[in-house]
C-alpha cells in the first residue's frame, strides 16, 4: 500500500515465518507473482483514494488539525475492510469526517456514533427544508456537526451509502475492541486439531 510500503525481502521473510512449507526464499518469485496477478486482472484495478476529497473538504467544513488527523486515521483504517471496493472515495472521506466529528466531542464510544448515524439517515431529508439556526447554546463541536449535516443535506452525497460505510467502520472498531490474540490462537488451534490438520 502506498502509505506503508514494505520491502519485498521483509514480505518474503514474514511469509516464510508464517508458512514455511509454502514459501521459498527467492524474492524474485514474489515479484514475478505480482506481475502475473496484474496481468491476470488485465490491469483493471484502479483504486481512487479518499485523501484528495478529505483535503478539499478540510477548508470547506472548517476542520481543525486534530479533526483532520482523526479523519485521516479513520481513512487509513478503512483499508482493512473492502469499503474502497464498494463505495466511491468521496463517500468514504465524508463518512470519516462525520465519524471524526461525532466521536471526538463526547468520547462516549461507538454506540453514540451508531445512534447519530441512524438519526442522520432519518433526518437528512427534513434538514434540506429547515434553515440552520444559529443557537448560542450549541458548542463549537455541535455546530460543526450541524454544519456537516446541512452540507450533506444540500449536497448530492448518497446518504444510504454513507450510513452503510459508517456501519462497516463502526463494526471494524467493535471487532478491534473485542479482539484478543490469545483467544484467536486458541480457536485456530482448536479448529486445526478438530479437523486433524495438525498431523
Amino acid at each position: 500500500m502506498e502509505e506503508c510500503p514494505q520491502h519485498i525481502r521483509v514480505v518474503v521473510s514474514e511469509a516464510k515465518t508464517m508458512w514455511p512449507e509454502f514459501i521459498v526464499s527467492d524474492v524474485s518469485k514474489l515479484g514475478e507473482c505480482e506481475f502475473y496477478l496484474i496481468s491476470e486482472m488485465n490491469c483493471q484495478l484502479i483504486v481512487h483514494h479518499p485523501y484528495r476529497t478529505l483535503l478539499e473538504l478540510q477548508s470547506a467544513l472548517n476542520l481543525a488539525a486534530d479533526e483532520v488527523s482523526l479523519t485521516w486515521s479513520i481513512v487509513n483504517d478503512h483499508y482493512l475492510t473492502d469499503l474502497s471496493l464498494l463505495f466511491p472515495p468521496h463517500v468514504i472521506a465524508v463518512t470519516a469526517i462525520f465519524l471524526a466529528l461525532v466521536l471526538k466531542p463526547s468520547h462516549t464510544g461507538l454506540q453514540a456514533a451508531a445512534n447519530t448515524v441512524a438519526a442522520l439517515a432519518n433526518a437528512a431529508q427534513s434538514v434540506k427544508d429547515v434553515p440552520l439556526a444559529d443557537s448560542p447554546a450549541l458548542s463549537p463541536a455541535q455546530e460543526k456537526v450541524q454544519h456537516l449535516i446541512k452540507w450533506l443535506a444540500e449536497g448530492e452525497i448518497d446518504i444510504k451509502a454513507m450510513v452503510d460505510c459508517t456501519q462497516e467502520i463502526i463494526s471494524l472498531y467493535e471487532v478491534w475492541e473485542q479482539y484478543s490474540e490469545k483467544t484467536c490462537k486458541e480457536q485456530i488451534a482448536r479448529f486445526v486439531k478438530a479437523r486433524g490438520l495438525d498431523k
